[in-house]
């Protein structure tokens, strides 16, 4: 299969539901503006106490995958 690069523009593909919306927050359920499907929790719930202590922020290491192998 050949793809010809005039086919495919990265910086342009944008999945048709992943539009700006007013939505439902995963937590509180309060409506807030999202700029995308990929925003589901509000900003208010965002800047909680309890929302930021379960991020650790500057780990810098993220998960590792486990499929049987050593680096």
């Amino acid at each position: 299969m050949t793809i010809k690069s005039a086919e495919i523009e990265f910086g342009s593909i944008k999945a048709a539901a992943d539009v700006a919306a007013a939505r439902a927050c995963l937590r509180c359920r309060s409506t807030f503006w999202s700029e995308g499907f990929g925003e589901r929790i509000c900003s208010r719930c965002k800047g909680s106490a309890v929302w930021r202590s379960a991020i650790h922020e500057g780990s810098g290491q993220g998960r590792r995958r486990s499929g049987g192998r050593s680096s």
